[in-house]
């Protein structure tokens, strides 16, 4: 199931808390678009013998595209690559963009899936995160988009934010439920260095962001994803019966996939790729023709351990079997000591060849998969 992620380094508004590469500069955005058609073209080589199952358009904020450039990236795609005649193609949009008008012109296009930026459905907190929506077009967003017919839409929420209380983020989540939806993400808010939110705590402007608040948050979270029946699939990742987001379990599941664009990365036959991060010199390179991007072959210790690491975000967990088949290591053996302390913790559980986590293990998956990691 390979995959084609496009980056679109554009936003209206940049957000306090987001560390991803993006410019609230569209001024050259006819230019960058000309540059992402160029890189599609010229990496047609790289899944040649495969079928394109997923496609992916991320950011920054790819409803700002118009008609016009969306078709042509999508078009070019389909001329490149062989694609699935039942591919999820996703599209990343902020609720402001979602006009019935639009959405119809996506839905045309063939996008089939739309993830919507909502965070939260205050507007306390949007105005807190300087989003560019407000919480009445969070709510109309779904409800066009139902309108526009997508029968599969995703939900963006943030939890943990200081201006949130446990009980707005439990009407955050009864109103997501409440909304034509069969997949939400939910994220704790984290301050990455280098973004506004970051200076702000660094100068008392904002309170510092508690740990503790976001584990109740998500324990909150958990109770209702329960009672009403869905699957969390992925650490920050629920759906209604079987509806995972396919572009992302691959990512998850270590499928092939080629990302376009500046900053997006690529990963197949242990070898790792990323553009780089800087739109200017990202088109000036593709134009001359020079190098953009940089690669790395991965040890075979490195997959085994980002085996573990993505594995263990999932409910599938890692297949000792399979790792130790690729490391030639008796896992079970060399970390005898550390699976028997967290089993007994209540933090990890076995099922015959597998290993997951159980629900107070998610609190703690980063630093489970570290203390699994093979040397």
């Amino acid at each position: 199931m390979a995959g084609i992620y496009i980056h679109i380094p554009f936003c209206r508004k940049a957000c306090h808390y987001c560390d991803f590469h993006f410019s609230t500069s569209l001024a050259r955005r006819g230019d960058m678009i000309a540059s992402l058609i160029a890189e599609i073209r010229s990496r047609k080589v790289e899944l040649q013998n495969q079928l394109v199952e997923t496609i992916y358009f991320g950011g920054g904020t790819p409803s700002v595209l118009d008609h016009k450039e969306l078709e042509w990236l999508l078009t070019t795609i389909y001329d490149n690559f062989q694609v699935s005649e039942t591919a999820e193609v996703t599209l990343e949009a902020n609720p402001d963009d979602c006009t019935q008008a639009l959405l119809l012109t996506w839905k045309s296009l063939g996008v089939n899936r739309l993830s919507i930026g909502v965070q939260s459905f205050y507007q306390k907190d949007l105005e807190w995160m300087n989003r560019s929506h407000n919480n009445k077009q969070a709510k109309a967003a779904l409800e066009f988009a139902e309108k526009a017919g997508f029968k599969s839409i995703n939900l963006d929420l943030i939890y943990g934010i200081p201006t949130m209380t446990h009980e707005d983020w439990l009407r955050n989540v009864e109103t997501a439920f409440s909304l034509p939806i069969n997949h939400i993400s939910a994220y704790s808010l984290t301050v990455e260095e280098g973004t506004a939110l970051h200076h702000f705590i660094k100068k008392q402007t904002y309170p510092p962001i508690k740990d503790s608040d976001a584990e109740e948050d998500y324990v909150i979270l958990q109770k209702a994803i329960k009672e009403r029946g869905w699957q969390q699939y992925e650490i920050s990742n629920y759906c209604k019966s079987d509806n995972y987001a396919k572009h992302n379990t691959n990512y998850w599941k270590k499928e092939p996939y080629i990302g376009i664009g500046p900053s997006a990365h690529s990963y197949g036959n242990g070898l790792r790729r990323w553009n780089i991060a800087n739109n200017a010199k990202y088109m000036k390179a593709i134009k001359s023709g020079e190098q953009y991007f940089e690669t790395e072959e991965l040890t075979i210790l490195d997959q085994v351990n980002e085996s573990i690491m993505l594995g263990l975000r999932t409910k599938w967990g890692i297949n000792v079997q399979e790792i130790e088949e690729i490391s030639g290591l008796r896992f079970m053996d060399v970390n005898a000591i550390q699976l028997e302390e967290l089993k007994n913790r209540g933090l990890i559980y076995q099922n015959n060849d597998t290993i997951a986590l159980t629900e107070a293990g998610k609190l703690m998956a980063d630093g489970i998969s570290a203390s699994l990691f093979m040397v």
